[in-house]
């Protein structure tokens, strides 16, 4: 539910969890020309907040911050023609570790910076020694598609890289989002076709898993469902799209 005030900005959104029938409610603030300048979400435990700093009305810098310390910063690099954010630096507080299992469940941080595998396997595996505090991510685009992506962990020498194809005749229904809604899912215009990521280590080949995307569309040539298999198992995953159009 999204409640707005009379200038038709989003003061609140109050989000339902159907699985634990809990209410978490985000509270937005504004600077002067209207973009966002925090959310926050409270509860009996902890305060979360996520603040927005802007260049020419572009996000160049997100921070996180729970009980007043911040966790977590992300700092934007953009193209100078295009404005398309083509590398992504992310620092993380040695506190943010500390409390890595409360942090990573608490709902803001879910909803805008969602998980990070690489980092959450890097804490189970050490604790909190030594552990990853930044990683440095380079994105590349063919036309309006991200068709590599490079994320390099240089505390620990490990680097993951993402390679996509698209499927030209569809597009896809996240274009345009911002990425503090949809991360990068929203910089390309059509739908991922397939995807290969690669995890090395000392530049060694460690592991790799490929997918493959299977689109069926409407009439508009938005996706109505979406099949995708993963090596080596190609079990069948569904998703489907809901569309309200005006």
């Amino acid at each position: 539910t999204f409640i707005y005030d009379k200038k038709n900005l989003i003061t609140e959104i109050d989000d339902h969890d159907q699985l634990d029938s809990v209410h978490y409610f985000f509270k937005f603030t504004y600077n002067k020309d209207n973009t966002v300048s925090t959310i926050v979400h409270s509860t009996l435990n902890y305060t979360e907040s996520v603040q927005l700093y802007y260049m020419e009305k572009l996000v160049n810098r997100m921070t996180y911050t729970m009980d007043g310390s911040v966790r977590m910063e992300i700092v934007f690099t953009r193209d100078p023609e295009t404005s398309k954010i083509n590398r992504i630096v992310e620092y993380y507080d040695v506190d943010y570790f500390a409390s890595f299992e409360d942090v990573k469940n608490a709902a803001l941080y879910k909803r805008f910076f969602g998980t990070n595998e690489v980092i959450e396997n890097f804490y189970k595996k050490n604790g909190t020694k030594s552990l990853t505090l930044h990683c440095d991510k380079t994105i590349i685009y063919t036309g309006n598609n991200i068709t590599h992506v490079t994320e390099v962990y240089p505390e620990y020498s490990s680097k993951v890289t993402l390679d996509y194809t698209y499927d030209t005749l569809s597009f896809n229904p996240y274009y345009g989002l911002p990425y503090t809604y949809k991360g990068l899912l929203g910089f390309s215009e059509n739908n991922r076709a397939s995807s290969y990521v690669t995890n090395f280590l000392n530049n060694l080949v460690m592991s790799e898993v490929f997918t493959t995307y299977q689109y069926f569309l409407d009439e508009y040539s938005f996706p109505r469902r979406m099949i995708s298999r993963q090596s080596p198992d190609n079990i069948p995953f569904n998703t489907y799209f809901l569309y309200q159009l005006k």
